[in-house]
């Protein structure tokens, strides 16, 4: 298991993007928490196991190749390709102060 290419290309006070790509099934982003509310937009479509680090629960992530979707700040999980090259783009929306 070898973890996922991460890329971050914008991290202002606004925001933070991150590209993760899963080159091979079973890449992992490793436990992770989310510190903000996020958008993700699938670049490739393809299955993801979210596996929670709070329970231990799983749920299968359907991606379709441009079709965002939201999150929310501290869900406490790691992500798994269930295939080859999966590809999506993190938008984490950090507080306005």
């Amino acid at each position: 298991m070898s973890v996922a290419r991460s890329e971050i290309t914008v991290d202002d006070e606004r925001v933070r993007v991150t590209t993760y790509t899963f080159e091979k099934a079973g890449d992992t982003t490793g436990p992770h928490v989310h510190e903000f509310d996020y958008v993700l937009v699938p670049v490739t479509g393809g299955t993801l196991t979210a596996v929670s680090t709070v329970d231990g629960s799983s749920r299968t992530l359907t991606q379709v190749a441009g079709a965002p979707y939201t999150g929310v700040a501290g869900l406490a999980h790691t992500v798994t390709a269930d295939h080859d090259g999966i590809v999506f783009v993190e938008i984490e929306l950090k507080p306005q102060v």
